[in-house]
């Protein structure tokens, strides 16, 4: 069964016509569509845009034991993954993400305590990798809730997250190290970008092939989050350490004329990278893996296989192109206008966003059909 994709109707497989609109199928869209509309229709989902983003934070702030927070944790196992009957195909209301949040944010404000108020330099590496760390791992927790088949595990995503992140990295800088690096006009934009999501690309379509069980949009957004969230996290640990090796190397010069360099403007800068870095990650590298995620589980699932062939598909090459534009747009001169409010990050951030709600959309039309087509064929068993 398919959907009219003007209002949605639901209409047989044949259906040339909507029988409640009457809008021809596969006609080109009536004059009016909106941008999301355009975007659901680029991504490939047959049904309209149905962005429930408020179901994402809806939970949150309500009460949870910490029972609830085990059984989330504890998913994915070969006892604790659900039947295809128990999976649930309603929208996902995730909140253990904020609490892991909040987690971080307490560790990292009481490690800045110890560097702030004692100047104490050993805690400065722990506030970095925390501070650098909070947002991205706490985004990943939230794709890991969101993924409704339950059928991947913490074990499977921590590794994800460290061994494909730092992987994902490695691959980068093979890359880099190939092409050769560029100046961040246009073209270097666009070259950074391909090459970095390539990197990442490579890596989650090793650890996809490595995922038992069943393939579905839902877990390759998982994947790709995991991969693109450990990136995010090395990487932003790196750009906040930057801070602390120009102040050793200056120090020197500094002593050499009897001068002392103030410590605090180290700080200032390492918490200006982690504090900015931090606001922006959940638009930036976690969700741009993602939907390099779910793009190769929908070629793979065109494809009725899983191999290299998928990196050249249709299906992955659309979406695929999307992390690219937007990674190249991110760090192109465009990001220069209204840099003061964040302007163009931001707007990037909005609509990667819609590319992934729109993807949980078409993760959850998958539950329903699976579960239709299992019910369907044991009902017409003797």
């Amino acid at each position: 069964m398919k959907h009219c994709s003007h209002c949605g109707f639901p209409l047989s497989d044949d259906a040339l016509y909507c029988g409640r609109c009457g809008y021809k199928q596969g006609s080109r869209k009536p004059v009016g569509e909106s941008f999301i509309d355009h975007i659901n229709d680029y991504v490939g989902n047959d049904k309209p845009a149905d962005l429930n983003w408020r179901m994402l934070f809806t939970d949150v702030f309500k009460s949870h034991s910490v029972e609830e927070a085990e059984d989330i944790f504890i998913c994915g196992t070969h006892k604790t993954t659900p039947h295809i009957t128990q999976v649930s195909k309603e929208w996902p209301r995730p909140w253990l993400y904020s609490r892991v949040f909040l987690m971080f944010t307490i560790a990292f404000a009481l490690l800045w305590l110890c560097c702030n108020m004692f100047n104490n330099p050993n805690a400065l590496p722990g506030m970095i990798v925390v501070g650098s760390f909070a947002v991205p791992l706490s985004t990943m927790i939230m794709f890991m809730e969101v993924n409704a088949w339950r059928n991947v595990s913490l074990y499977k995503v921590i590794q994800t997250f460290l061994v494909g992140g730092c992987a994902s990295l490695v691959a980068t800088l093979l890359l880099f190290s190939i092409v050769g690096t560029h100046k961040l006009d246009f073209f270097g934009a666009f070259m950074t970008g391909l090459i970095e999501e390539t990197g990442k690309a490579v890596i989650i379509y090793h650890f996809l092939k490595r995922t038992t069980g069943r393939l579905s949009i839902l877990s390759g957004l998982l994947i790709g989050a995991s991969v693109g969230a450990g990136f995010a996290a090395f990487e932003s640990a790196g750009y906040a350490l930057q801070p602390v090796l120009a102040y050793f190397q200056n120090s020197g010069y500094y002593a050499a004329y009897g001068r002392h360099l103030d410590m605090s403007i180290m700080l200032d800068a390492i918490n200006q990278s982690v504090f900015i870095r931090g606001f922006l990650a959940p638009g930036g590298h976690v969700t741009w893996a993602a939907i390099s995620g779910a793009g190769m589980v929908i070629a793979a699932k065109a494809l009725r296989r899983l191999d290299t062939t998928v990196l050249t598909d249709m299906h992955f090459i659309r979406l695929f192109a999307i992390p690219v534009v937007l990674h190249a747009t991110w760090d192109s001169p465009l990001a220069n206008i209204g840099l003061r409010i964040l302007l163009v990050p931001l707007t990037l951030t909005a609509i990667v966003w819609i590319v992934v709600l729109i993807l949980i959309n078409m993760g959850l039309s998958e539950v329903e059909r699976a579960e239709r087509a299992y019910i369907k064929r044991h009902m017409s068993l003797p």
